[in-house]
């Protein structure tokens, strides 16, 4: 009996004992990790202010690579939102939903997961580091324990699996980051807008990198282009179109195409509809035939022959990001991969084939000076 009696002192001592630790032990859990990456400032902000690239950079997929997410809410800001279902118990099913956003500063995003705690959080903080050309990105997790004895116990173990995701999180951040564009677009207007399809003659050409040489490549594929609206009768119906194929280390491939009023037409007695680009059919020996095509005919690409080098489409119909540009042609290269970045940043698919190869527009007024003309630049995409 009275080893008894010992043994519940005892545990009652031990008791004791761990409620006055838990009483010292901190009420509040902090854990936080960073890394400096060349990123832009802006880039970085884009990325964490929505979820819709968070399935590729989450630090959760390093226990779970079949980890499932859905996205909700707006895009990106205050109240989107993105959640998770998983098989692996350490990672469970979860959600975070951003509750404070500060643009090219930091983003709040609530946890709701099985974790200890309450008001658990992540807090991704951007800071341009001394250096100048590079920032320094800081992910916190903070949770309150309050005074739930076994949870500020649990607390010790913070440095477990929340500071694990942290860590997976911003290094794989900085790995899918490292291949976009290098390009900060802080200062380019860009915005997302419908396209309606449109019926176009195109010329595909090819010029040196120069403004001269692929001035006089628009020039020529012009004249051709002019030379088919007067023979069939079709109009111009707006702005000339620059379609960019590749931008080379030394050729630029293009195609130039103009609107037209209609997309039906006729030429030398046949009648002609203009629609989407339909790829021939292959022949027996599994590629498209070599015979030379005439009016009527579709080439390797699906595109309308109508005659020699021009050809007819009617032009992508969808969405794109689009960007008013005021300025000398020079600078066109940047505003296309600034398109380019934007879409990585947010999460939009680009292809840069077919119909989806970005284009521009020159809107300027006759007789402007270089450095001073208007294009509409266009970057098809996915959303």
């Amino acid at each position: 009996m009275l080893r008894i009696f010992e043994m519940l002192v005892a545990l009652l001592i031990v008791l004791v004992l761990a409620v006055l630790v838990a009483l010292v032990l901190p009420d509040h859990g902090h854990v936080e990790r960073r890394v400096e990456m060349p990123s832009p400032t802006r880039q970085v902000y884009d990325t964490i202010n929505g979820f819709r690239r968070f399935q590729q950079y989450t630090g959760l997929r390093a226990f779970d690579p079949a980890l499932q997410t859905t996205v909700s809410g707006p895009e990106a800001g205050v109240n989107a939102k993105v959640s998770w279902t998983s098989n692996v118990p350490k990672v469970g099913n979860g959600s975070l939903t951003i509750v404070k956003s500060t643009q090219d500063s930091d983003v709040t995003m609530a946890l709701e997961n099985d974790w200890i705690g309450t008001n658990k959080t992540y807090t991704i903080t951007i800071t341009p580091s001394p250096k100048g050309r590079t920032v320094y990105v800081t992910e916190a997790y903070d949770v309150d324990y309050g005074w739930n004895l076994l949870w500020r116990f649990g607390g010790l173990y913070i440095n477990g699996d929340p500071s694990a995701v942290v860590q997976g999180t911003l290094a794989s951040l900085a790995a899918m980051m490292a291949g976009f564009p290098n390009t900060d677009y802080t200062n380019q207007d860009i915005s997302v807008v419908d396209i309606s399809a449109k019926p176009v003659l195109l010329v595909n050409t090819q010029a040196p990198r120069s403004l001269d040489e692929v001035a006089d490549a628009t020039e020529a594929a012009r004249e051709k282009i002019d030379a088919v609206l007067k023979k069939t009768g079709l109009t111009q119906s707006g702005a000339m179109m620059t379609i960019t194929t590749e931008w080379g280390d030394e050729n630029y491939t293009f195609a130039v195409a103009i609107p037209v009023s209609q997309a039906s037409f006729t030429l030398d007695g046949k009648s002609y509809t203009i629609d989407a680009p339909v790829p021939p059919p292959e022949d027996a020996e599994g590629g498209a035939s070599d015979l030379p095509l005439v009016a009527g005919d579709r080439d390797r690409k699906g595109l309308l022959v109508v005659d020699q080098d021009v050809r007819a489409a009617l032009w992508y119909q969808g969405v794109a990001l689009y960007t008013e540009y005021t300025g000398s042609a020079a600078q066109l290269p940047l505003v296309r991969l600034n398109h380019k970045a934007y879409a990585e940043t947010h999460g939009y698919r680009f292809s840069e084939s077919g119909l989806n190869r970005p284009w521009d527009e020159d809107v300027s007024d006759p007789g402007v000076a270089d450095d001073q003309r208007t294009f509409r630049v266009y970057l098809p995409i996915t959303r």
